[in-house]
C-alpha cells in the first residue's frame, strides 16, 4: 500500500520502518496535517496521522476524500477530535490506535495495513 504518515517523530519513524519490513511504501512527513502538507497525500492509499494536536476538521476529511484516500489511521495516546460521522459516511475505512507504547503502536499500524491490503487483494480475485 502507498502510505503517508504525518507528524511522526524520529523514534516512531524508526520503529515503523522496522515493523514494516519494506512491505508498504511509506512516505514520512514530520509536520502535522495542515493546509501546507495535505497535498502530499495525493496518490496515496492510506493516511496515518500521529498525535494531531488540533481537530481534524470536516474540510480536511473532505480534502482527503477528494485526493482519493481510502484508509485513515489515527494514532494518539489520548482522544482524537474528529468528525467520525463524516468519515463513516464517506466510505473511508479508518482505525484508531490509542497506545502509549511506540513499539506496539508501530506493530499495530503495520498489522492494520497488512489486513487492509490482504482484504483488498481478496476482493480483486475472480
Amino acid at each position: 500500500m502507498k502510505v503517508i504518515v504525518y507528524n511522526i517523530n524520529q523514534e516512531e519513524k524508526e520503529l515503523l520502518a522496522l515493523a514494516n519490513r519494506k512491505t508498504h511504501k511509506i512516505t514520512i512527513i514530520t509536520d502535522p496535517l495542515n493546509e501546507n502538507t495535505v497535498h502530499f497525500a495525493e496518490a496515496k492509499d492510506v493516511v496515518i496521522i500521529i498525535h494531531q494536536e488540533n481537530q481534524l476538521s470536516h474540510s480536511f476529511i473532505l480534502k482527503l476524500i477528494s485526493l482519493g484516500i481510502q484508509y485513515l489511521i489515527l494514532k494518539s495516546k489520548e482522544e482524537f477530535f474528529i468528525d467520525l460521522p463524516i468519515i463513516k459516511n464517506s466510505g473511508i475505512q479508518f482505525h484508531i490506535i490509542k497506545c502509549s507504547d511506540p513499539r506496539l503502536a508501530a506493530s499495530l499500524i503495520i498489522k492494520t495495513l497488512d489486513g487492509w491490503e490482504n482484504r483488498d487483494q481478496d476482493h480483486m480475485k475472480p
